[in-house]
């Protein structure tokens, strides 16, 4: 129980850093600096090289998967209560969504700054493998399925949570 209660005190923390880290940019006073891709629309493309270009970047979703149950979930029940890269287990009821954790591609994140170059979902702690052959996983804390080339603020690195979990016990 130790453990438990050490990773949700972790979880907390990283949580309140996130909303944190929202609500600052939410009154940083248009310095620029925000990074709302959602809401960023860009000219359509007016050659079939930029449209290639374009649909690149769009993640294609597992079949039979609605881009809602992408982002929210949930997830197959495979990774429902699944143990996460450093053994700790899902639990659904305990997620945050992606925009809470500033959930991007981690090639986005690095070029804003936001992430070391190197660092990813595929090796982040809390980052669950496919289990089902569709490409994607999920992660411990972070609900909807999870591209192993994405990144949030919640990254860990495998190691620091191996000595963690040692140190507790």
């Amino acid at each position: 129980m130790p453990q438990s209660g050490r990773t949700r005190r972790r979880f907390l923390q990283l949580t309140g850093t996130g909303t944190v880290i929202s609500i600052a940019g939410c009154l940083g006073g248009g310095g620029g600096g925000g990074q709302e891709t959602s809401t960023t629309t860009t000219p359509a493309p007016t050659t079939t090289e930029g449209m290639e270009e374009e649909e690149e970047h769009e993640e294609e979703l597992p079949e039979g998967v609605s881009e809602e149950e992408f982002v929210f979930g949930p997830v197959p029940e495979v990774y429902q209560m699944a143990l996460s890269q450093a053994n700790e287990q899902r639990d659904p009821e305990l997620l945050v969504s992606k925009e809470s954790v500033q959930f991007q591609e981690a090639e986005d994140a690095f070029d804003a700054g936001l992430a070391v170059e190197g660092t990813n979902c595929g090796n982040c702690a809390e980052y669950i493998p496919d289990k089902n052959g569709d490409g994607f996983g999920a992660c411990a804390k972070v609900e909807g399925y999870i591209d192993p080339e994405d990144w949030c603020i919640l990254w860990e690195s495998i190691e620091d949570a191996e000595a963690e979990a040692e140190e507790e016990s």
